[in-house]
Protein backbone atom coordinates (compact mmCIF):
# COMPACT_ATOMS: atom_id res chain seq x y z
CA UNK A 1 0.00 0.00 0.00
CA UNK A 2 1.03 3.17 -0.71
CA UNK A 3 2.30 5.37 2.01
CA UNK A 4 0.62 8.89 2.10
CA UNK A 5 3.25 11.94 2.67
CA UNK A 6 2.48 12.65 6.13
CA UNK A 7 3.14 8.94 7.02
CA UNK A 8 6.09 9.01 5.30
CA UNK A 9 7.47 11.81 6.97
CA UNK A 10 6.56 10.73 10.38
CA UNK A 11 7.68 7.47 9.53
CA UNK A 12 11.15 9.80 8.58
CA UNK A 13 11.53 11.58 11.94
CA UNK A 14 10.89 8.72 13.65
CA UNK A 15 13.26 6.63 12.24
CA UNK A 16 16.00 9.69 13.29
CA UNK A 17 14.69 10.39 16.87
CA UNK A 18 15.19 6.45 17.07
CA UNK A 19 18.77 6.30 16.35
CA UNK A 20 21.85 5.62 18.55
CA UNK A 21 22.97 8.72 19.45
CA UNK A 22 26.02 8.63 21.40
CA UNK A 23 25.73 5.05 22.50
CA UNK A 24 21.97 5.56 23.39
CA UNK A 25 19.35 3.72 21.88
CA UNK A 26 16.30 5.90 22.21
CA UNK A 27 12.67 4.66 23.05
CA UNK A 28 10.53 6.14 20.36
CA UNK A 29 7.60 4.14 20.76
CA UNK A 30 4.33 6.60 22.76
CA UNK A 31 1.22 5.14 23.68
CA UNK A 32 -1.44 7.47 21.55
CA UNK A 33 -4.32 8.72 23.68
CA UNK A 34 -7.54 10.45 22.58
CA UNK A 35 -8.97 11.96 26.48
CA UNK A 36 -12.18 13.25 27.00
CA UNK A 37 -12.67 16.43 29.42
CA UNK A 38 -16.31 16.94 29.94
CA UNK A 39 -15.45 19.59 32.66
CA UNK A 40 -19.35 20.58 34.41
CA UNK A 41 -21.18 18.90 32.07
CA UNK A 42 -23.49 15.61 31.85
CA UNK A 43 -25.73 14.11 34.31
CA UNK A 44 -26.22 10.43 34.82
CA UNK A 45 -28.77 9.95 31.99
CA UNK A 46 -26.57 11.31 29.17
CA UNK A 47 -23.76 9.71 30.52
CA UNK A 48 -25.46 6.43 30.21
CA UNK A 49 -26.72 7.59 26.78
CA UNK A 50 -22.74 8.28 25.83
CA UNK A 51 -21.94 4.82 26.63
CA UNK A 52 -24.70 3.11 24.84
CA UNK A 53 -23.55 5.53 21.42
CA UNK A 54 -19.92 4.97 21.33
CA UNK A 55 -17.14 2.97 19.99
CA UNK A 56 -13.78 2.39 20.66
CA UNK A 57 -10.73 1.81 19.45
CA UNK A 58 -7.77 -0.74 20.06
CA UNK A 59 -5.20 0.95 18.35
CA UNK A 60 -5.08 3.88 20.92
CA UNK A 61 -6.11 4.78 24.69
CA UNK A 62 -9.54 5.65 24.98
CA UNK A 63 -9.76 8.29 28.66
CA UNK A 64 -12.56 9.61 29.87
CA UNK A 65 -12.96 11.95 32.91
CA UNK A 66 -16.48 12.88 33.86
CA UNK A 67 -17.34 15.39 36.79
CA UNK A 68 -16.29 13.90 39.59
CA UNK A 69 -19.66 12.55 41.04
CA UNK A 70 -20.22 10.86 37.75
CA UNK A 71 -17.00 8.80 38.02
CA UNK A 72 -18.46 5.69 39.94
CA UNK A 73 -21.82 5.54 37.71
CA UNK A 74 -18.61 5.83 34.89
CA UNK A 75 -16.75 2.93 35.52
CA UNK A 76 -20.00 0.77 36.01
CA UNK A 77 -21.34 1.80 32.51
CA UNK A 78 -17.59 1.39 30.84
CA UNK A 79 -17.64 -2.04 32.75
CA UNK A 80 -20.89 -3.08 31.54
CA UNK A 81 -19.88 -2.03 27.69
CA UNK A 82 -16.86 -4.09 27.64
CA UNK A 83 -15.17 -1.21 26.31
CA UNK A 84 -11.44 -0.58 26.35
CA UNK A 85 -11.87 2.45 27.77
CA UNK A 86 -10.05 3.97 30.89
CA UNK A 87 -11.48 6.35 33.43
CA UNK A 88 -9.62 9.61 34.82
CA UNK A 89 -10.27 12.56 37.20
CA UNK A 90 -10.38 16.37 36.68
CA UNK A 91 -8.59 17.38 40.02
CA UNK A 92 -7.01 15.89 42.65
CA UNK A 93 -5.66 17.21 46.17
CA UNK A 94 -2.29 17.29 47.10
CA UNK A 95 -2.78 15.87 50.41
CA UNK A 96 -3.53 11.97 51.21
CA UNK A 97 -6.65 12.62 53.55
CA UNK A 98 -7.90 15.85 56.14
CA UNK A 99 -10.09 18.71 56.78
CA UNK A 100 -10.08 19.42 52.93
CA UNK A 101 -14.03 20.08 52.34
CA UNK A 102 -14.93 19.83 48.77
CA UNK A 103 -11.75 18.05 47.86
CA UNK A 104 -10.61 14.59 46.16
CA UNK A 105 -8.09 12.54 47.03
CA UNK A 106 -5.82 10.34 44.72
CA UNK A 107 -6.76 7.37 47.19
CA UNK A 108 -10.39 8.20 46.65
CA UNK A 109 -10.01 8.48 42.64
CA UNK A 110 -8.19 4.91 42.44
CA UNK A 111 -11.08 3.73 44.72
CA UNK A 112 -13.74 4.29 42.41
CA UNK A 113 -11.29 3.16 39.48
CA UNK A 114 -9.44 5.97 38.04
CA UNK A 115 -6.41 5.27 35.88
CA UNK A 116 -5.87 8.80 35.38
CA UNK A 117 -5.85 12.54 36.56
CA UNK A 118 -6.17 16.08 34.91
CA UNK A 119 -3.74 18.10 36.55
CA UNK A 120 -2.82 22.54 35.99
CA UNK A 121 -5.59 22.86 33.63
CA UNK A 122 -6.24 26.52 32.37
CA UNK A 123 -9.24 26.92 33.77
CA UNK A 124 -8.01 25.72 37.03
CA UNK A 125 -5.03 27.67 37.32
CA UNK A 126 -7.31 30.55 36.19
CA UNK A 127 -9.99 29.72 38.31
CA UNK A 128 -8.86 28.26 41.30
CA UNK A 129 -5.25 30.31 41.26
CA UNK A 130 -3.50 27.34 40.50
CA UNK A 131 0.41 28.06 40.29
CA UNK A 132 3.53 25.51 39.05
CA UNK A 133 4.18 25.04 42.98
CA UNK A 134 0.64 23.66 43.53
CA UNK A 135 0.77 21.73 40.04
CA UNK A 136 4.15 19.94 41.10
CA UNK A 137 2.38 18.71 44.54
CA UNK A 138 -0.59 17.68 42.55
CA UNK A 139 1.25 15.55 40.47
CA UNK A 140 2.97 14.09 43.36
CA UNK A 141 0.29 12.85 45.10
CA UNK A 142 -0.82 11.34 41.88
CA UNK A 143 2.00 9.63 41.24
CA UNK A 144 2.34 8.06 45.21
CA UNK A 145 -1.58 7.29 44.45
CA UNK A 146 -0.53 4.74 41.48
CA UNK A 147 -2.64 7.41 39.24
CA UNK A 148 -0.74 8.34 35.86
CA UNK A 149 -0.75 12.58 35.77
CA UNK A 150 -2.19 14.42 32.61
CA UNK A 151 -0.25 17.42 32.97
CA UNK A 152 -1.51 20.62 31.10
CA UNK A 153 0.29 23.61 30.05
CA UNK A 154 0.02 26.64 27.58
CA UNK A 155 0.19 30.28 26.94
CA UNK A 156 -2.07 33.17 26.78
CA UNK A 157 -2.88 35.26 24.03
CA UNK A 158 -1.21 37.91 26.07
CA UNK A 159 2.33 35.54 25.79
CA UNK A 160 1.97 34.25 22.95
CA UNK A 161 1.78 38.02 21.60
CA UNK A 162 4.48 38.98 23.37
CA UNK A 163 6.74 36.00 21.83
CA UNK A 164 6.91 34.09 25.26
CA UNK A 165 5.48 30.81 24.65
CA UNK A 166 8.57 28.90 24.79
CA UNK A 167 9.67 30.95 28.12
CA UNK A 168 6.18 30.14 29.48
CA UNK A 169 6.01 26.61 28.77
CA UNK A 170 9.31 25.52 29.55
CA UNK A 171 8.61 27.11 33.28
CA UNK A 172 5.53 25.48 33.50
CA UNK A 173 7.18 21.90 32.07
CA UNK A 174 9.86 22.44 34.78
CA UNK A 175 7.54 23.39 38.02
CA UNK A 176 5.11 20.79 36.99
CA UNK A 177 8.05 18.09 37.54
CA UNK A 178 10.22 19.37 39.82
CA UNK A 179 11.76 16.51 42.42
CA UNK A 180 10.11 13.29 39.84
CA UNK A 181 12.10 10.82 38.52
CA UNK A 182 10.14 9.07 36.63
CA UNK A 183 8.32 9.17 32.89
CA UNK A 184 4.76 7.76 34.01
CA UNK A 185 3.07 11.03 33.24
CA UNK A 186 1.03 12.80 30.29
CA UNK A 187 1.99 16.18 28.89
CA UNK A 188 -1.06 18.13 26.96
CA UNK A 189 -0.16 21.35 25.35
CA UNK A 190 -3.49 23.36 25.80
CA UNK A 191 -2.66 27.02 24.21
CA UNK A 192 -5.14 28.65 26.57
CA UNK A 193 -6.08 31.16 23.31
CA UNK A 194 -7.26 28.06 21.86
CA UNK A 195 -9.55 26.46 24.75
CA UNK A 196 -13.20 26.54 23.89
CA UNK A 197 -12.43 29.56 21.26
CA UNK A 198 -12.95 27.42 18.79
CA UNK A 199 -9.17 29.11 17.32
CA UNK A 200 -7.12 26.02 17.23
CA UNK A 201 -3.17 26.02 16.56
CA UNK A 202 -2.25 24.95 12.95
CA UNK A 203 -1.04 21.27 12.95
CA UNK A 204 2.07 22.47 11.67
CA UNK A 205 2.42 25.20 14.87
CA UNK A 206 1.32 22.48 16.87
CA UNK A 207 4.13 20.25 15.85
CA UNK A 208 6.33 23.24 16.37
CA UNK A 209 5.06 23.54 20.03
CA UNK A 210 5.51 19.75 20.69
CA UNK A 211 9.10 19.26 19.09
CA UNK A 212 9.89 22.45 21.35
CA UNK A 213 8.67 20.74 24.40
CA UNK A 214 10.07 17.79 23.93
CA UNK A 215 13.25 18.96 23.69
CA UNK A 216 12.64 20.51 27.19
CA UNK A 217 11.95 16.73 28.33
CA UNK A 218 14.98 15.74 26.94
CA UNK A 219 17.10 18.29 29.09
CA UNK A 220 15.42 17.32 32.14
CA UNK A 221 14.63 13.46 31.29
CA UNK A 222 17.72 12.31 29.03
CA UNK A 223 16.23 9.22 27.05
CA UNK A 224 12.96 8.87 28.97
CA UNK A 225 11.47 11.65 27.02
CA UNK A 226 11.06 9.69 23.81
CA UNK A 227 8.72 7.82 25.81
CA UNK A 228 6.57 10.22 27.09
CA UNK A 229 3.14 11.14 24.88
CA UNK A 230 2.09 14.76 24.58
CA UNK A 231 -0.98 15.43 23.71
CA UNK A 232 -2.64 18.66 21.60
CA UNK A 233 -5.94 20.04 23.40
CA UNK A 234 -6.93 23.57 22.27
CA UNK A 235 -9.54 22.91 20.37
CA UNK A 236 -9.51 20.06 19.06
CA UNK A 237 -12.33 18.51 17.32
CA UNK A 238 -13.56 16.19 14.21
CA UNK A 239 -12.53 18.33 11.72
CA UNK A 240 -8.87 18.79 12.52
CA UNK A 241 -8.09 15.41 14.62
CA UNK A 242 -6.93 14.15 11.18
CA UNK A 243 -4.07 16.80 11.00
CA UNK A 244 -2.71 16.39 14.05
CA UNK A 245 -2.97 12.61 13.85
CA UNK A 246 -0.15 13.01 11.03
CA UNK A 247 2.26 15.25 13.30
CA UNK A 248 5.24 13.19 14.91
CA UNK A 249 5.27 14.71 17.92
CA UNK A 250 1.40 14.97 18.50
CA UNK A 251 0.25 11.89 20.12
CA UNK A 252 -2.88 12.08 20.57
CA UNK A 253 -5.35 14.69 22.14
CA UNK A 254 -7.58 16.21 24.81
CA UNK A 255 -10.78 17.12 24.21
CA UNK A 256 -12.88 19.59 25.30
CA UNK A 257 -16.65 20.14 23.64
CA UNK A 258 -16.49 18.19 21.09
CA UNK A 259 -16.23 15.04 23.31
CA UNK A 260 -19.81 15.67 24.52
CA UNK A 261 -21.31 14.00 21.36
CA UNK A 262 -20.62 9.69 21.28
CA UNK A 263 -20.57 10.00 17.62
CA UNK A 264 -18.08 13.19 17.49
CA UNK A 265 -15.64 11.63 19.62
CA UNK A 266 -15.89 8.43 17.77
CA UNK A 267 -14.86 10.63 14.55
CA UNK A 268 -11.58 11.84 16.89
CA UNK A 269 -10.56 8.31 18.22
CA UNK A 270 -10.80 7.09 14.75
CA UNK A 271 -8.84 9.46 13.17
CA UNK A 272 -5.93 9.04 15.57
CA UNK A 273 -6.65 4.90 15.17
CA UNK A 274 -6.22 5.48 11.27
CA UNK A 275 -2.91 7.20 12.16
CA UNK A 276 -1.76 4.51 14.22
CA UNK A 277 -2.36 2.33 11.38
CA UNK A 278 -0.16 4.12 9.05
CA UNK A 279 2.52 4.88 11.11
Amino acid sequence: MEQSIESYIKNLVRDVIGQNLGGLELQCDRQTYVIANWKMNKDLNETAEFFQKINSSHDVSVVICPPTQLLYPTQLFIKQSGKPIGLGGQNVHWADKGAYTGETSGSMLTDVGCEYVIIGHSERRQYSFEDDELVNKKVQQALKSGLTPIICIGETLGQKSAMQTEQVLSKQIIGALKDIDTAHFILAYEPVWAIGTGQSATAELAQETHAYIRSILRQLMGQKAEGISILYGGSANERNAAEYSAMPDIDGVLVGGASLNAHVFDVIINAFAKGEQNS
